[in-house]
C-alpha cells in the first residue's frame, strides 16, 4: 500500500491528451494503468484482508480515476485500459462506496454523451449497469427533474425564447439520461418505474411550440420509446400502446400537405418517429401487430396492387402519406415490371436486407439522426422514400420468417444516444473483457 501511494506521488497519472509532447510521461501512465488493471482482480489474494483491499481500491480511485474524469479531455481521450480498470474495480466486493460517486459524477456530466458510440457500448454500458444496481433512487430523481409543459409566466421576446430554449435543453438531457439508464440495464429492470414514466411521457407530449419546455423535446421522447421497446417486455408496455399508436398517427398525419400540428414536429422528431415505427415493425410485438394495419399494408397488396390499380387507394397511413406527397405518382400509376411488381426505381435505395440473403429481420432506416439531418430537404430525401417502401419492407421481413437482428437494433439506438465515434486511445487493441 505504501509502495502504491509512493508511486502515485512520484508519478501522478496524467492523460495523454494533456501531455502529448511528453511521450515518456504518457507511456509511464499507460504502463501504470495496465498494471493496475491486471492487479485489481487479484487484490484479495495479495492483500487478503478486506480492509486493505478497500484501502487499495480507494487509493486507485482517488489517484487515477477521479483525475481522469475531471480532466478537460473527458470523455474522448480516456484510455480504454482505464475504463477496463474501472470495470474490474466494480467487481471488487463491497467496494461500491469507493467508485459509485465517480461514476455518478461522470453520468451527470453532459460531456458523457460525446463519447463515441462504440466505446459507450463496450465500456460505459457495463459500468452504468453495475452503478444502477447500487443507485436505485436515481431514476425517481431524474423523473423529478421533468417538469410538465406550461404557459404560465411565459413572456414574449428574446428573454422568453432563451428561457424556453434552456428548459428544452434541460428536459432533453434528462430524457437522454433516462433512456441511457434503461438501455444500460437488464431487460425489465425498470418495470417498477413504468407507471411514473408513462405519466411523465404523457405530460411532455402535450408540449406545444409556445410552452416551456416546448415540443422540440418530442424527438427525445420517441428515442426513449425506442429504448423501452428494446429493454422492456411487451406485456409491461400494455398501457403505452395506445399512446404510441396515437403519436405515430399524429406524426404521419402531420406530413400531409394540409396536415395539422405540423409545427409541433421538427425534422428530427419525424425521423425519430419513423425509426420507432420501423423498430416496431421489425420486433413485431403481438400488441402492436393488432394495429400495424393502420400504418402499413400488411397483406399481399403491399407488393401486388389490385388489378384496378388506377382506382386503388391504400388504407395504410404510410402509403397514404407517400402517395399524397407524390413520391409514387409514376411508380404506382399502372407501370409494372415483368413480374407484375411495382417499379421502385423512383424510390431511394435506403438499405439492403433479408431479400439480399442477410438472414435476419432488419431495420430499414439505419443511418444516424445526425447523418439524416445533414441532408437537404429531409422529408423528400429520407421520409418519403422510407414511407413508400415501408410496407414492402415489412412484408419481406415477415415472410422471410427469420429471427430479429436485435444486435443491430441495439447498435442503432446506441448510435443515436451517443455522438459519432472518434478514434479512442488503444480501443482497437483491447482484449474483450466485458
Amino acid at each position: 500500500m505504501r509502495l502504491l501511494s509512493s508511486a502515485f506521488t512520484v508519478r501522478p497519472v496524467t492523460l495523454a491528451s494533456e501531455n502529448e509532447k511528453d511521450d515518456e510521461v504518457r507511456k509511464g501512465t499507460d504502463e501504470i494503468i495496465n498494471i493496475l488493471r491486471d492487479i485489481v482482480p487479484r487484490l484479495r489474494k495479495v492483500l487478503i484482508e478486506q480492509d486493505r483491499v478497500l484501502s487499495a481500491v480507494t487509493t486507485i480511485i482517488a489517484s487515477v480515476v477521479t483525475p481522469a474524469f475531471k480532466s478537460k479531455s473527458f470523455p474522448i481521450h480516456l484510455p480504454a485500459s482505464l475504463l477496463e480498470l474501472i470495470h474490474e474495480i466494480t467487481r471488487v466486493p463491497n467496494a461500491q462506496r469507493a467508485w459509485k460517486k465517480d461514476i455518478g459524477d461522470a453520468f451527470s456530466d453532459n460531456k458523457l454523451f460525446n463519447t463515441p458510440a462504440n466505446v459507450a457500448g463496450r465500456y460505459w454500458m457495463p459500468l452504468l449497469r453495475q452503478w444502477i444496481l447500487s443507485e436505485k433512487e436515481r431514476m425517481p430523481e431524474l423523473f423529478a427533474k421533468l417538469s410538465p409543459p406550461t404557459t404560465a409566466g411565459v413572456l414574449f421576446g428574446v428573454g422568453a425564447a432563451s428561457a424556453r430554449s434552456e428548459a428544452d435543453k434541460k428536459t432533453q438531457l434528462t430524457l437522454r439520461r433516462i433512456a441511457t439508464l434503461v438501455f444500460a440495464a437488464d431487460i425489465d429492470h425498470f418495470v417498477i418505474n413504468m407507471t411514473e414514466l408513462e405519466e411523465k411521457v404523457v405530460e411532455l407530449l402535450s408540449a406545444t411550440t409556445v410552452t416551456s419546455p416546448s415540443s422540440a423535446i418530442r424527438a427525445e421522447i420517441f428515442l426513449l420509446l425506442r429504448v423501452l421497446i428494446i429493454r422492456t417486455s411487451p406485456v409491461h408496455l400494455a398501457s403505452f400502446w395506445p399512446l404510441i399508436n396515437a403519436e405515430l398517427q399524429s406524426v404521419l398525419s402531420s406530413l400531409f400537405p394540409d396536415g395539422g400540428e405540423g409545427d409541433r414536429n421538427t425534422d428530427l422528431s419525424v425521423i425519430e418517429a419513423c425509426k420507432l415505427l420501423d423498430l416496431l415493425l421489425v420486433v413485431a410485438p403481438e400488441e402492436f401487430q393488432l394495429h400495424e394495419w393502420l400504418f402499413i399494408t400488411d397483406n399481399i397488396e403491399a407488393v401486388y396492387r389490385p388489378s384496378s390499380d388506377l382506382d386503388y387507394s391504400p388504407s395504410a397511413l404510410a402509403d397514404q402519406v407517400s402517395n399524397e406527397l407524390g413520391l409514387l405518382q409514376h411508380s404506382t400509376s399502372g407501370r409494372r415490371n415483368s413480374e407484375g411488381e411495382r417499379d421502385m426505381s423512383a424510390v431511394v435505395n435506403l438499405t439492403r436486407g433479408t431479400a439480399d440473403g442477410e438472414g435476419k429481420r432488419q431495420l430499414l432506416l439505419r443511418e444516424r439522426d445526425a447523418t439524416l439531418l445533414g441532408k437537404d430537404d429531409v422529408v423528400k430525401k429520407v421520409i418519403r422514400p422510407f414511407l413508400s417502401y415501408l410496407s414492402i419492407w415489412a412484408f419481406e421481413n415477415t415472410y422471410a420468417m427469420e429471427s430479429v437482428d436485435m444486435g443491430m437494433c441495439e447498435e442503432l439506438v446506441l448510435g443515436d444516444l451517443f455522438d459519432e465515434p472518434v478514434v479512442m486511445v488503444g480501443v482497437d487493441n483491447v482484449v474483450e473483457r466485458m
